[in-house]
């Protein structure tokens, strides 16, 4: 019979933790503390206008990650009316804005996805860390995933800004707005390449190199995450549960074989020779 769980208040947040992983989790709390370094940089007055331009548009990707989060969350909330007003859903929606004049405020709303985040890492404890930490263990494609995407947010923002202080000044340069700057990275991670935009100073060009080395390494990692989900998905239909239940299920009836096969030997040597013989 199961033992019967009592909630105390180590347990965590009902929902909150179990929507995600602990590497989604942790994930999404980095993103955030990205977003909040971009949106002082836009209200910083020293910050030159031109800088301004790459950080919107990093603001508005970020803020794009966080709206795919917020519906996925309240998809995966057994009651979204629950996610939505007692869990702080609400919260997630508004703090989803992208950072734009006359709406600086919303921008205020990010420091409370940061406060969540800061406290389901606070709430795990005991075997609800262990479970979470397994699970990241055991999806590693996944892992690797969330990982590059933040290095690549990390990544199109400091080459944006550094080209657009090498090529700007240079020239016949083509990059010398903070739009240009943002496009030309994006194209650039792509490993698309239009041509449209191109460095001229030595800097810039290593600046590409580097983009382009690593949008390589992201297509990479893409395509062993989606072909381990694939594998896994068609080779037995069952979810990770479902497998680790099935595995475990089977382990067990082999034990038990092998417990009464034992049994009947020990029985079989203990009968007498004259019994044999007879």
């Amino acid at each position: 019979m199961e033992e019967e769980h009592h909630p105390n208040k180590s347990d965590p947040e009902p929902g909150a933790v179990h929507l995600f992983s602990l590497s989604y989790n942790l994930f999404i709390l980095v993103l955030t503390i990205i977003s909040i370094i971009v949106v002082a940089g836009l209200l910083n007055s020293s910050v030159n206008l031109l800088s301004d331009e790459v950080l919107w548009r990093i603001d508005f990707l970020i803020c794009m990650i966080f709206l795919a989060d917020f519906f996925l969350a309240l998809w995966r909330s057994p009651k979204r009316f629950d996610y939505f007003f007692k869990m702080g859903g609400w919260l997630d929606l508004l703090g989803s804005i992208p950072t734009v004049p006359g709406l600086v405020w919303t921008s205020i709303l990010r420091f409370a996805r940061l406060s969540r985040g800061l406290q389901i890492f606070k709430s795990l404890q005991g075997k609800n860390r262990q479970d979470l930490i397994g699970e990241t263990r055991r999806q590693p494609e996944k892992t690797a995933l969330l990982s590059i995407i933040i290095a690549a947010v990390v990544l199109i923002t400091i080459t944006s800004l550094l080209v657009l202080v090498f090529e700007r000044g240079a020239p016949d340069a083509s990059i010398t707005t903070g739009a240009d700057a943002f496009w030309w990275a994006m194209v650039t991670i792509t490993t698309v390449g239009y041509g449209d935009f191109v460095p001229v100073t030595s800097a810039g060009r290593i600046l590409g190199i580097i983009l382009m080395t690593f949008g390589i390494g992201i297509f990479a990692v893409l395509t062993s995450f989606v072909a381990a989900r694939v594998v896994r998905l068609q080779g037995t239909g069952l979810t990770q549960q479902e497998e680790i239940a099935a595995m475990r299920s089977e382990l067990a009836e082999i034990r038990q074989l092998l417990k009464v096969g034992r049994s009947q030997d020990g029985a079989d040597s203990e009968q007498p020779q004259g019994s044999e013989e007879q």
